[in-house]
């Protein structure tokens, strides 16, 4: 991910303008590598967020909410003990290279002014946060090394704190000349030959710079991103390479940012730089933001809670996953079953031929010769027979025969009804995983859960047994917050986030007169408008439909189907599980869905 230096310079900055002079009013540590400092300056109030997750590591201000544990880690309690009720006096970051320190006034426990430094370095699988005293001494850390580690660079408490080191073969893109520059690319031509790629060439020989950002110097050069050292030299373009270098990170010495944020032609977002990126061309999208922090909030914000949702629901998944596998396991054999009881007409045929011949049968035959009549061509058939049962008796057994895989089919039809049925409702379990947004959505698919009878499969999967019997006391004062939105037209809008929200809204909120929408045929969620007698406009139809159709399982697909009726056509079986309806009544309309509108229309939780 490029959290390069670039970007960590443009991060610090952004905070050296904005936090410094704030007041650390309150600090959560939501996940194990997440820290966020809750910041106030006089009438502003801010968020910090310093991430050191692997592939996710970032420093800014976030306007994301964050659910803190029941209990707060030891890190985040020696952080309150530290620095709750300092002030940020300084953010910098740390020459050129992805770490910044962040310079804070504060007391010590015996009310003397003392300063404290948090360290936050951004480096992959061993991004770290660092706390230090006033000399600059390790206080503690989130990833403190171990004494008999073969680490460079050991981080212990009580020893002095020392900077990323930076390996002697390369060099701070900052402050420097052309003639160094110049020199260097000669001498690496000359000594690991010229065929070498440019871009890793780059990366390389200068500290701090990404992937990303190397390739844009060679793009800018060369017209391409995968020219050599030789094809740069042969084509006289190293001066201009100098060049296109300099334009990137002479602005950082400035202060001078362009934060971009990189989309798929599909809304994807996939890359991020704190300069403008012209490598991709016409296959992706340019956003220019006037904060990197609120950048990263867009970049990472869905992506950390798709993560940090997967994680919280894992019970469910595996529950989901195992159950699915059973019934698929069963629907299989249910079917090999009832392929075999499509042979159950010939024993009613061997019944009916052996009736038919019974006069010249007797007991102690071992099989029966007799003409099928039924058959336009008469053909003889021989029919097997036990020799220790009259001829009737013979052709009792084969009816038996028949009317057992006649009953046969008939459950086996059912239970693959059933199996259908309870496939068809797993699949809107998965997808109401897909809107959860916090452990209160979770919770509330496991209730779900355990009213359908998967309770003492669920509870067994769960880590936290005390948290579960503490939910259950409290299920009486359960409330449900559904996704709610405005249409264009001024119309309340409600979209269920999981089966019980569902039922919530359509069975209880909803009046007669509402409109209820769903995708046609697929797991989503059920949306209702509220419009009383009223009939809104066509834009606000459309709207609501397209809602439907973005949170259900076909959000990709264009023209989606989403059928609406009125929400007295809406019927409830007795018996039904959770989120299922009937209705016979309904108009179809065919929608593409939008994120950017949708998100446009939510109304925030």
């Amino acid at each position: 991910m490029p959290f390069d230096a670039g970007v960590t310079a443009a991060a610090a900055a952004e905070l050296a303008e904005r936090a410094v002079g704030a007041k650390i009013e309150k600090i959560q540590q939501p996940e194990k590598d997440e820290l966020i400092l809750s910041l106030k300056n006089g009438k502003d109030s801010r968020k910090l967020l310093l991430c050191a997750k692997a592939g996710s590591a970032r420093l800014g201000f976030t306007t994301i909410e964050k659910e803190s544990p029941l209990s707060a880690p030891m890190f985040c309690m020696l952080l309150r003990k530290h620095l709750s009720g300092g002030v940020i006096g300084s953010v910098s970051a740390l020459g050129f290279e992805r770490a910044a320190e962040i310079g804070i006034h504060t007391y010590n426990e015996f009310g003397f002014p003392t300063e404290k430094y948090l360290i936050f370095e951004t480096t992959g699988r061993y991004s770290n946060i660092i706390l230090c005293d006033g000399e600059h001494k390790v206080i503690s850390a989130l990833r403190l090394s171990e004494l008999a580690s073969d680490e460079k660079r050991k981080l212990l408490c009580g020893f002095r704190y020392e900077p990323l080191p930076l390996p002697e073969h390369r060099m701070s893109p900052l402050a420097l000349t052309k003639e160094t520059f110049l020199r260097r690319l000669a001498a690496f031509a000359e000594q690991n030959g010229g065929e070498y790629p440019c871009d890793q060439y780059l990366l390389s020989a200068y500290a701090g710079l990404s992937p990303l950002t190397a390739r844009e110097i060679v793009y800018r050069t060369a017209g391409e991103t995968g020219a050599t050292v030789s094809a740069i030299a042969a084509r006289g373009l190293n001066d201009n390479l100098f060049l296109q270098f300099e334009s990137i990170y002479k602005p950082v010495e400035k202060g001078i940012f362009s934060p971009t944020l990189l989309k798929k032609r599909d809304g994807e977002a996939f890359e991020f730089s704190f300069c403008d990126i012209l490598q991709y061309g016409t296959g992706a999208v340019s956003v220019h933001f006037d904060s990197i922090s609120t950048l990263m909030d867009e970049f990472f914000g869905s992506r950390d809670l798709r993560d940090r949702i997967r994680q919280k629901s894992q019970d469910i998944f595996r529950l989901l996953s195992n159950a699915e596998t059973r019934i698929r396991k069963k629907e299989e054999m249910q079917r090999a079953d009832l392929a075999a009881c499509a042979e159950k007409e010939k024993f009613k045929k061997c019944g009916d031929l052996i009736t038919a011949n019974m006069y010249q049968l007797k007991k102690g035959d071992i099989s029966a010769k007799v003409i099928d009549y039924e058959d336009e061509t008469m053909p003889e058939c021989e029919i097997e027979l036990a020799v220790n049962l009259t001829p009737s008796q013979n052709a009792q057994r084969y009816y038996k025969k028949y009317n057992k895989m006649k009953s046969a089919q008939e459950n086996l039809q059912k239970q693959l009804a059933q199996s259908t049925e309870e496939l068809s409702y797993i699949d809107t379990i998965f997808e109401s995983l897909t809107k959860a947004r916090n452990e209160k959505d979770l919770e509330e698919i496991r209730d779900e859960l355990r009213a359908g009878g998967y309770g003492k499969k669920l509870d067994s999967l769960s880590k936290s047994k005390s948290k579960l019997k503490k939910v259950r006391r409290n299920d009486a004062k359960k409330t449900y917050s559904p996704m709610e939105f405005r249409t264009s037209g001024g119309y309340r809008v409600l979209c269920g986030k999981n089966n019980l929200q569902n039922d919530y809204i359509t069975t209880v909120l909803g009046g007669k007169n509402d409109y209820w929408f769903h995708i046609k045929g697929m797991p989503g969620s059920h949306t209702v408008l509220f419009c009383g007698n009223e009939e809104p406009s066509a834009e606000d139809f459309t709207e609501c439909a397209e809602i439907a159709a973005f949170y259900s399982s076909g959000r990709k697909i264009p023209n989606a189907a989403v059928d609406y009726t009125r929400i007295r056509n809406i019927r409830k079986p007795s018996g039904a599980k959770p989120g299922f309806v009937v209705y016979e009544t309904n108009y179809s309309a065919y929608v593409t869905a939008n994120e950017e509108k949708i998100k446009a229309l939510q109304v925030s939780e």
